[in-house]
């Protein structure tokens, strides 16, 4: 066995999805797919189930797992000792405030365990300020809620997120969502240029095209929507990591949409290297939505 066959497990593992985690390892398909084969030829036993839906950890891949992730890590902590300078003084990512509130914050207590020499300083954003800091290089990175389109830029595959109407847990529209109804109600959404507002106006627009939602309030903090919405003055959508007792997700599929996170970087922007690859091992299948 390889190291990089460590790597190559780990990150199919994390990501569940033999494209992504290719497009991850700037690998092909069929290379990566290939060197899972060697692996499971090398342990005599098969580390996942394939189907069209992904690829899922048999037994014997749970079980492989935390013990390639503590080689990995050992491995990792090997390089530092050997490359102390490699540790880069200060760090700045942008992030929305949807992971500000439910990723970074265990997010840093690792990175700081990992990296005790870096400064680091993160700038809540919305996507608009994302692309523009780091065209800019006002960030070394950023935790961003789509691929940055732009050649000058490598994305890289982080978690996945659900994107849903709420309404207040007590709302007639809790127990019998009907999109007649809805269309006739106030609106709370977020301010033009957020990730969210931009997924909520598709929806609408793929929904009923004539539609033009009533809205009532356009915030731009997370926080205030969901309290404005647990008071029960609107229908709004927000993430499932947002979600709160007093709150009740209307699952009508044409309304929910799935989005991925990105870690977005200038492509050779070697100093936030070692932070992106953390950051990357720290996204467990257990924070993704998709996966509960």
């Amino acid at each position: 066995m390889e190291i990089r066959q460590f790597r190559y497990f780990a990150e199919v593992y994390r990501t569940g999805s033999l494209s992504l985690a290719a497009e991850n390892l700037s690998m092909t398909q069929p290379a990566l797919s290939q060197q899972i084969a060697l692996l499971e030829r090398e342990l005599k036993t098969r580390l996942f189930d394939r189907s069209r839906k992904g690829m899922t950890a048999t037994e014997a891949g749970e079980a492989f797992a935390p013990r390639a992730a503590l080689i990995l890590a050992q491995i990792t902590d090997l390089e530092t000792t050997l490359r102390p300078k490699a540790e880069p003084g200060e760090v700045t990512f942008a992030v929305g405030e949807t992971l500000a509130a439910h990723f970074v914050p265990a997010l840093m207590k690792k990175l700081k365990v990992r990296f005790p020499e870096t400064r680091f300083r993160v700038r809540e954003s919305n996507l608009t300020e994302m692309k523009t800091a780091l065209r800019e290089g006002q960030v070394d990175f950023a935790l961003s809620p789509e691929m940055i389109d732009d050649r000058a830029y490598t994305n890289r595959y982080l978690l996945e997120d659900e994107i849903l109407p709420v309404v207040q847990a007590n709302d007639a529209l809790a127990t019998r969502p009907e999109w007649e109804k809805m269309r006739h109600r106030d609106w709370i959404l977020f301010q033009p240029g957020s990730a969210i507002r931009k997924i909520s106006d598709a929806i609408f627009s793929g929904v009923d095209r004539k539609f033009t939602p009533r809205i009532v309030m356009e915030l731009s903090s997370v926080a205030g929507a969901v309290h404005c919405l647990e008071a029960g003055l609107g229908i709004g959508f927000i993430s499932a990591l947002s979600l709160k007792p007093g709150l009740t997700p209307i699952r009508v599929p044409a309304l929910v949409r799935r989005r991925r996170f990105y870690v977005s970087y200038r492509k050779n922007h070697e100093r936030a290297l070692p932070i992106v690859e953390a950051i990357l091992a720290n996204a467990t299948p257990d924070a993704q939505i998709a996966r509960r």
